[in-house]
């Protein structure tokens, strides 16, 4: 028996087919249909909302349908029983009834014709279940037929520079997924689900579907945008079925990629649709209990490159228990990725991984792909120019006048070679190849805000041997012996502060620093990371870090650290302030800062907070002080023999940098010398007349850049640094 709304959408439905009883083919009556239909009528039905309503009709055509399959079969029982005994004749009244009813439907069509149900959606079957939930037949029939055996192109022997991620897999799912008893008894806790972050390129999907190879169950694998469906219940339909489907295929593995599109923070969600597919995947991982499932297991890899989007709920044991974090590769990982990918290549006996590895600082695994596919087109490039070579020298010559450009030439002639021309044991890759490709390649980190290990070393920086020594305990050798360490219990990684005169080398010197020790380098000048909106500066400098930490070993290099972090105190503003203690609290031990070293550069260190300068943060602060003479003389000749190799009057250079007009001169001052004494010679030259070929340095050149260059450092400027040292600076 119907009650309430129910009742009211059945008199409205039963009154729809009334006007259509005499009609040859009476329209299929659809949920969009009548509820359309009602909303155009006066009725109070009209201000129902939409989705009881729309219930409410499902349920009443539902009802109708049975009733008018009732009807049917017992007039088909009336038909047969009447064909089998004499036709009694109609009562005259029943007969008038049924043309007075009749003639009443004709003029209830002709006034209401406009509450009529449209003709296109007449012709649908109702579209959603009792519940109000779609009906999706066809979708469950292509789903039977998807694969879901495991992988057969990757395997964990294809994979370099994973161990340790591999190691948490092997102990959180190889061992649990092989003894379904003991996690039935719960003797064994296997994990519910693996995340797996790290920049682009990294190999998180190659990966996982490694594993799934090697481990042999099910593999399901999704891309999370494909769960998100525009109706209102569609997208936590779909998690539900991925789950239904994995739970009939248990022991089975889920792998969601790019989770953190549909996964993010729930107090950021600007739609409810969000907050509820979260909800859903919640529920659905919580269902997911080996004990309940006789132990079979079932485990969501979840990939992103975005973790710290990824709602909390989610992070927590007992969800993704483990976190695997596939940073940017060091040398060693490198090295080990490279001769996986080259172990089915030809090369040539001069290739060596060991070297690729140390040129290539910053490259993830996409990219060092990448440095073979650019290497291998370098190559086929020049067999190819080879033969066109060849057999344009065997036809005629053209006039040079209407000769192709280089490279226009070559295309053609490549085209006009035959097919297959190269046979396939030409196809050796040498040491020459791979270095032209680390040219043309850019590495990914650096597309993403990284900067890679620069190209200065030792051999750039003259004198500062001191600070050499210095700057190798506090940071090199940590990262290359980092056993030595722990050994003598020191296990935090130091932070350096080098400040001093403008144009004494600080920049320089981080520069060198970074290059020795081999580790990604990060360069931040203090007031980019700067922004007028509250909270975004906060935001840039743990962004930072998190690239810092995601590429480890790394150097962080801010320049103009002053600017920065200033002293906190009245006159500050209330942003500066933040600042301060967002870096502070990254300095700190309390985010696990293994494996980041800090090194801060700034020539006015009075104005840095002192708590930044603390032991533990920047503890160590290297005071770089204008060069003597001796380091003038040193500075001088290592420039001259990078820059100028074949200049060999040393004894001029260092008769230069003694010369009592140069003293002051900071390291920038004396690359200036060396600017002001090349313009001189190039005046000379040309008055003279001369060419490229006879440019030389001469004495009167250097006497007459001393005579035009002044030291940027003035002495009062310069005892200021001597006094603030004397103070306790250094």
């Amino acid at each position: 028996m119907l009650h309430g709304l129910d009742q009211d959408v059945y008199q409205i439905i039963r009154k729809f087919e009334d006007q259509h009883v005499d009609d040859k083919k009476p329209p299929k009556f659809t949920i969009t249909g009548v509820y359309d239909a009602i909303k155009q009528s006066n009725s109070s039905l009209a201000r129902q909302k939409k989705r009881p309503l729309e219930d409410s009709i499902d349920r009443v055509l539902r009802l109708r349908r049975d009733e008018k399959q009732e009807d049917d079969e017992e007039a088909a029982i009336e038909e047969a029983v009447a064909a089998s005994s004499p036709k009694p004749k109609e009562r005259g009244n029943y007969l008038l009834n049924k043309q007075i009813a009749k003639s009443r439907n004709i003029l209830k069509a002709q006034s209401s014709s406009e509450m009529a149900t449209p003709e296109p959606q007449a012709s649908l079957e109702s579209e959603r279940r009792p519940n109000g939930e779609p009906r999706t037949k066809k979708r469950r029939a292509e789903r039977k037929g998807e694969d879901r055996t495991p992988p057969t192109d990757a395997s964990l022997r294809d994979l370099g520079g994973m161990d340790d991620a591999i190691k948490i897999l092997v102990k959180s799912i190889t061992w649990p997924m092989h003894a379904p008893g003991a996690c039935e008894k719960g003797l064994v806790k296997p994990a519910r689900g693996v995340l797996i972050h790290g920049p682009p390129g990294c190999g998180k999907t190659m990966l996982a579907k490694a594993y799934a190879a090697s481990l042999g169950v099910a593999f399901i694998s999704v891309s999370a945008p494909s769960l998100v469906a525009g109706m209102s219940g569609e997208s936590e339909k779909k998690i539900r079925e991925l789950y239904d489907e994995a739970k009939s295929l248990a022991p089975c593995l889920i792998f969601i990629d790019e989770i953190d599109a549909i996964m993010g923070k729930r107090e950021n969600a600007q739609r409810e649709m969000e907050k509820r597919i979260v909800a859903q995947m919640l529920t659905c991982m919580d269902d997911c209990d080996p004990q309940k499932m006789g132990g079979k297991l079932i485990v969501t890899l979840a990939a992103t490159n975005r973790p710290d989007s990824i709602d909390p709920a989610l992070r927590r044991a007992g969800r993704f228990n483990y976190e695997i974090s596939l940073g940017i590769p060091n040398e060693v990982a490198r090295e080990a990725i490279l001769r996986k990918m080259l172990s089915r290549i030809p090369l040539a006996g001069d290739v060596d991984c060991k070297v690729l590895a140390k040129r290539t600082p910053g490259f993830v695994g996409a990219d060092l792909e990448d440095l073979i596919s650019v290497a291998q087109n370098d190559m086929a490039t020049d067999l190819m120019s080879q033969i066109a070579r060849e057999s344009s020298s065997a036809s005629m010559e053209v006039d040079a006048e209407f000769q192709d450009p280089p490279m226009i030439k070559l295309h053609y002639d490549i085209l006009a070679a035959p097919l297959n021309a190269i046979p396939e044991d030409k196809y050796i890759l040498t040491m020459s190849h791979f270095l032209e490709a680390v040219k043309q390649v850019q590495p990914s980190s650096k597309r993403e805000g990284f900067s890679t290990i620069p190209d200065t070393t030792w051999a750039h920086i003259g004198a500062l041997d001191d600070v050499r020594e210095e700057l190798m305990l506090s940071i090199v050798q940590p990262i290359h012996h980092p056993e030595r360490f722990k050994a003598l219990g020191i296990d935090g990684p130091s932070g350096v502060l080098l400040w001093g005169p403008p144009g004494c080398g600080k920049t320089l010197l981080a520069k060198a620093v970074a290059n020795e020790s081999k580790a990604n380098f990060i360069s931040v000048k203090g007031p980019e990371l700067l922004n007028k909106y509250v909270g975004e500066s906060e935001r840039s400098v743990r962004q930072v870090f998190s690239r810092a930490h995601a590429s480890a070993p790394c150097v962080v290099f801010f320049d103009e650290l002053d600017a920065l972090v200033p002293r906190r105190d009245s006159n500050g503003t209330d942003s500066s302030a933040r600042v301060v203690n967002q870096l502070l609290t990254e300095l700190d031990g309390m985010n696990n800062r293994s494996g980041v070293y800090v090194i801060g550069a700034t020539n006015r260190p009075d104005m840095i907070d002192p708590a930044i300068l603390r032991p533990g943060r920047l503890g160590t602060n290297i005071f770089i002080d204008l060069p003597n003479a001796d380091g003038r003389v040193e500075i001088l000749k290592t420039r001259i023999r990078r820059t100028l190799p074949s200049y060999t009057a040393l004894d001029v250079l260092e008769n230069v940098a003694r010369d009592r007009r140069c003293e002051g001169f900071s390291g920038a001052d004396i690359e200036n010398l060396h600017h002001a004494a090349a313009k001189s010679a190039m005046k000379r030259m040309i008055s003279q007349g001369r060419g490229a070929e006879s440019a030389s340095l001469l004495p009167e050149d250097w006497q007459r850049a001393l005579n035009e260059t002044k030291p940027s450092v003035s002495d009062s400027h310069s005892d200021k640094f001597r006094q603030l040292k004397e103070l306790g600076w250094d």
